[in-house]
């Protein structure tokens, strides 16, 4: 990965939050912001309406990602996707858990489209842009270079960073020119429980995942799929018949109720025993 960037690539922290299309006309005073799939996010985020709203001039339509920042300053899914599920958010709601738009593109700037402009053009006119821009709207972090900005992520267990060709144009869907590079934990947990597929009896469908506190009492940290490679899916059957079953799990994240986010079963674990499975491995 560190090689992109003799190639021509820059990096940029990847948000975890909500993707959405900001459509400002500032002195016409109409904002639209739209979700990935068109749902109008306006009345779940009014406070992010108003913040591009009051940006002197703007009339641009911009790549968002909208999050909701943790006790520690740093975008948080959890405390994100329990605002975005609130269709009118309480007053209480607006206070404790303010949203904050990162813009990291623009596609349209006083009418003119910039989509077949070259990232690092686009990316200078959103710099220009932010000089104006309300505390609660910044743009992502940018870097020439990957190593700080990714240990960055890993100290701080955020999702990851995009690599993105300077000389790229803007388009929708995948690219060969902005490559998405999770940074992947893992953990290794202690299956608890198991469900069975209701047509399938015999066949694990989801692993309950614990981790041991330090008075030795089981912490559920959630559930990993079981629907693995066959000599896994083998492996685990054999665990789960001479417990303890151990399985090293990635994942992206670890919320505030100690969950985590997209756990993955990597392998079976036959050399550990129910210690090796301290709750110590997510500090």
């Amino acid at each position: 990965m560190a090689r992109l960037a003799q190639r021509g690539f820059v990096f940029e922290l990847k948000v975890d939050g909500i993707r959405a299309l900001a459509e400002v006309d500032a002195p016409a005073g109409k904002v639209a912001l739209w979700s990935r799939n068109g749902l109008s996010l306006d009345r779940r985020y009014p406070e992010l309406v108003s913040a591009l709203a009051s940006i002197d001039g703007l009339d641009a339509v911009l790549d968002t990602e909208i999050s909701v920042a943790g006790p520690d300053g740093l975008p948080s899914w959890e405390l994100t996707l329990q605002r975005t599920q609130q269709f009118v958010p309480s007053a209480r709601l607006l206070r404790e858990a303010p949203g904050h738009l990162y813009v990291f593109d623009v596609l349209q700037l006083n009418g003119d489209d910039l989509t077949g402009k070259p990232f690092a053009e686009r990316r200078a006119l959103l710099e220009e842009l932010a000089a104006g821009f309300p505390s609660n709207v910044s743009l992502t972090p940018l870097s020439e270079e990957l190593d700080p900005l990714w240990d960055f992520v890993v100290a701080n267990q955020l999702e990851g960073v995009v690599a993105k060709r300077t000389t790229s144009a803007y388009r929708a869907g995948r690219s060969p020119n902005w490559l998405k590079f999770k940074a992947v934990h893992s953990v290794s947990c202690l299956v608890g429980g198991v469900d069975y597929a209701p047509d399938l009896p015999s066949e694990p469908r989801s692993l309950h995942l614990f981790l041991v506190d330090d008075d030795g009492e089981l912490v559920p940290v959630g559930k990993a799929s079981a629907g693995v490679a066959p000599a896994m899916k083998k492996q685990i059957k054999a665990g789960l018949k001479q417990a303890p079953l151990i399985v090293e799990v990635e994942y992206g994240e670890v919320t505030a109720t100690t969950t985590l986010r997209h756990p993955v079963v990597r392998r079976v674990r036959t050399d550990l025993d129910v210690l090796d499975c301290s709750i110590s491995q997510l500090r």
